[in-house]
């Protein structure tokens, strides 16, 4: 990360005042399928791919320009998210190795719209260890068995949070917040799902551009929504130009200049946080490593309660998510990585199947699309929740 990284941090936030994001109108213009499904054409690993999708949410230019290769400072993020400066020591537990549970946050903040709960500190053992483990193959069954098991730790209590809000998503994580964003315009146009006045999203990891990004959407919608987070997270990758769009950009990355802030705060951690400028990424691609474990299902109890065919085995089709209008709160997935989502979930709050739940799964990508620019591609939404 450079002195460029943030100045687009700033931009970023200069636009995030300027650029609207109402469902109700053509702020995010929606695409939907005709008789075909929408088809898109997008690079991805220096490949020109094409996708097929039921929806697209397209998002603002200049705000997706700004947003790629950012870093926001903790500092920044914190005013931007309150307005003002936080208490004296929020620093230490929001940066360090805190790990947290309900009742006892790393950090907390509520605004109108945003109410934010962050259990653990950034640099807790197990964000660490995820990034060491994100820069090792995630098609070694160990690795990902590693990896989930650190990253069951981070969710635990986030997905025990409670709550009463009629639509909960559960994401591994929040890069860049246009995902959901797209996700809630696609639920308002053309789904049953009308009561979206509160949202619980639960998240291992979010970026501070997503939060601020989701801050700003509630705002603009009058939607109240509670992020449960496991941590926080300030840089985005700059991606490589492709000829359409930008190949890479928007993962989560550890800028220097956050090392450099952290080795200052934290002096007796100085050796493991240097250690930070090895890792590209802070948690790399989740939807690789959360792919199914199967040999290791004895010990990763989460995978007893996999349905699904990512990475590798059939699908149980007896047991898959199933759409219940009769059940007050609705879970939402997104897949790949929300299919270790849903298994962590119903093993710390349903272990023994006995709660009845209404349980959603479909598609929601992110692309930059000779089509349609840069936005979010949805696909397989069930039909049981289409109007």
């Amino acid at each position: 990360m450079s002195s460029e990284a943030k100045a687009r941090g700033e931009r970023f936030l200069a636009t995030l005042q300027s650029v609207p994001l109402r469902i109700h109108d053509n702020s995010l213009k929606f695409t939907e399928r005709g008789e075909q499904p929408l088809t898109v054409h997008y690079y991805s690993k220096g490949k020109e791919e094409t996708g097929e999708g039921d929806y697209f949410v397209e998002l603002n230019d200049q705000l997706v320009e700004n947003m790629k290769g950012s870093y926001l400072s903790p500092d920044q993020f914190v005013e931007s998210l309150e307005g003002k400066p936080k208490f004296n020591g929020w620093k230490e537990k929001l940066l360090g190795s805190y790990l947290g549970k309900f009742g006892s946050l790393a950090f907390f903040s509520k605004t109108k719209n945003l109410t934010l709960n962050v259990f653990h500190g950034s640099t807790n053992k197990e964000a660490l260890s995820i990034s060491k483990l994100a820069a090792q193959d995630p098609n070694n069954e160990n690795n990902r068995l590693q990896y989930q098991n650190r990253l069951s730790t981070i969710i635990n209590p986030v997905v025990k949070a409670p709550s009463n809000s009629p639509l909960r998503i559960v994401e591994d994580c929040l890069a860049s917040g246009d995902t959901i964003i797209g996700v809630i315009k696609t639920l308002a146009e053309k789904t049953k799902l009308s009561n979206l006045g509160t949202i619980t999203i639960d998240v291992a990891v979010a970026s501070t551009q997503g939060i601020l990004l989701l801050k700003k959407f509630a705002e603009d919608n009058n939607i109240k929504l509670e992020l449960n987070l496991g941590y926080v997270a300030f840089g985005l990758s700059d991606g490589e130009k492709a000829p359409v769009g930008y190949d890479g950009a928007n993962y989560i990355t550890y800028p220097e200049e956050l090392v450099d802030e952290l080795t200052t705060l934290f002096p007796d951690r100085v050796g493991e946080l240097n250690e930070l400028r090895k890792y590209n990424y802070v948690v790399g691609d989740m939807g690789e490593f959360a792919k199914r474990i199967p040999t290791f299902a004895k010990v990763a109890k989460w995978e007893q309660y996999r349905v699904d065919s990512h990475g590798q085995g059939g699908q149980d089709i007896d047991r898959l998510p199933k759409f219940n209008d009769k059940v007050g709160q609705h879970l939402l997935y997104l897949t790949n990585g929300g299919y270790l989502m849903r298994a962590y979930y119903n093993y710390f709050n349903n272990p023994d199947g006995e709660k009845e739940l209404s349980e959603i799964v479909f598609s929601a990508k992110r692309r930059w699309t000779k089509e349609f620019n840069y936005g979010v591609l949805l696909k397989d939404v069930p039909k049981e929740i289409i109007n």
